[in-house]
């Protein structure tokens, strides 16, 4: 190319760039705007087809936005491009633009779906704003050879021109995943009102009749009877006020609840609820391990801390296979109380472990296939943050999970 045909071919780039900047700065929709910029960049570098993809950071995922052209076996390919995989996902994790002249014989960048369609050549640069990856511009050309050092400058400065369009636009499929997690959440407010109210006459009898059962066992110094029916009466009432909690949640969409603190023996709690769950654990053939330090005192809401731990060792047992062992551990570090409740499940892939504790999140590889509201480990969650503490996971697959908490003491 000689020096006149090269300052003619700066000269038409730098024409696309600012009327690519007008584009950007246009009232146009995010898409419509992506849409625009491909068209655009497609004509000046003749690319027969071209994409842009948008960065997910919470499963490291490129996900296609808009595409010119694109044939249908590519565009799945393109759809969901996990980072530092396939070729498009290396580009992403270098976080440097790179082209390919020859990509039936180059065999770091062979792309061969793309190949069989023809295409021989293609180019791609990150988007990037701030050090952070935000998406990605891509297209092929059914033309061998036809990149240069000025198309890669081009498209990286394309890319640096649609950064904020990246960082706001949203995939067709994350609409209807908002729209279909938003009609869930409504459903399930609907399920819980009715569900409530339809569970308050049946509870308060057992309330009163075990009340009664109670006082009778009581005068007849039957102990080992006395025991089981104050589990069953303190059960009763401690899912009437969970019911409660669920009328008020239904009607009023607020996950916040109150807290009344005084003091109380942590140790004495945790036996009590350990003695509640036990029955569960035999059916499973399951082991309770109780390894409470004694006389732990502390300042907190005791129904809300027990309610808190019979969510944690319910669900262990629950996604704990027969035969398998759980542990609740609780001991003084310092001026905080650490709680412990370990199992022998299947553990938790990591990608899943931060949302576990999200409101209605439902884990799209469920630990044991037991359907659930997704309530438990939000309020659990809320309850301890409330009290100033803190709530984690700890999990490997094969390998159980550990679910912990900390509380402030205040002695």
């Amino acid at each position: 190319m000689s020096m006149q045909q090269q300052g003619q071919q700066k000269n038409k780039y730098l024409y696309v760039l600012s009327d690519i900047s007008d584009i950007v700065s246009s009232s146009l929709s995010d898409k419509e705007i992506l849409d625009g910029v491909l068209w655009e960049l497609g004509n000046v570098i003749d690319l027969d087809v071209c994409w842009v993809q948008k960065y997910s950071p919470g499963n490291k995922t490129l996900m296609l936005v808009v595409q010119h052209g694109l044939p249908d076996g590519i565009i799945k390919e393109l759809e969901a491009v996990t980072v530092g995989t396939d070729v498009i996902g290396v580009v992403a994790q270098t976080r440097k633009p790179l082209f390919c002249n020859d990509m039936a014989n180059d065999a770091n960048y062979r792309w061969e779906s793309a190949v069989n369609n023809g295409y021989l050549s293609f180019i791609a640069s990150p988007v990037i704003s701030g050090g952070q990856l935000l998406g990605l511009v891509g297209g092929f050309s059914t033309k061998a050879g036809i990149f240069t050092v000025n198309e890669l400058k081009l498209i990286s400065a394309v890319s640096s021109s649609i950064s904020e369009v990246c960082s706001r636009v949203k995939c067709g499929h994350e609409d209807s995943e908002v729209a279909r997690q938003q009609d869930e959440i409504t459903h399930t407010h609907l399920f819980l009102s009715a569900l409530s109210h339809e569970l308050k006459t049946p509870l308060t009898a057992i309330i009163a009749s075990t009340g009664l059962l109670v006082e009778e066992l009581d005068k007849k110094h039957e102990a080992v009877l006395l025991k089981l029916a104050q589990n069953i009466s303190r059960s009763a009432v401690s899912l009437q006020n969970r019911l409660n909690e669920l009328i008020s949640l239904s009607k009023n969409k607020d996950e916040s609840y109150g807290i009344a603190k005084k003091n109380f023996d942590f140790s004495m709690l945790a036996a009590e609820v350990a003695d509640q769950v036990l029955s569960l654990a035999k059916q499973k053939k399951q082991t309770l391990n109780l390894e409470v330090a004694p006389y732990i005192k502390i300042n907190a809401d005791d129904q809300r801390i027990e309610q808190v731990l019979l969510n944690l060792l319910s669900n262990a047992i629950k996604f704990t296979p027969e035969g398998g062992q759980i542990f609740l551990r609780a001991d003084k570090d310092g001026n905080r109380l650490v709680v412990n409740v370990q199992d022998t499940g299947p553990g938790i892939p990591n990608e899943e472990k931060r949302k576990l504790f999200v409101p209605y999140y439902h884990p799209s590889t469920d630990r044991s296939g037991i359907p659930g509201l997704g309530l438990g480990l939000a309020i659990s969650k809320q309850i301890v943050e409330l009290h100033g503490g803190a709530i984690w996971v700890q999990s490997e697959v094969g390998k159980g999970s550990i679910f912990s908490f900390s509380l402030p003491i205040h002695e």
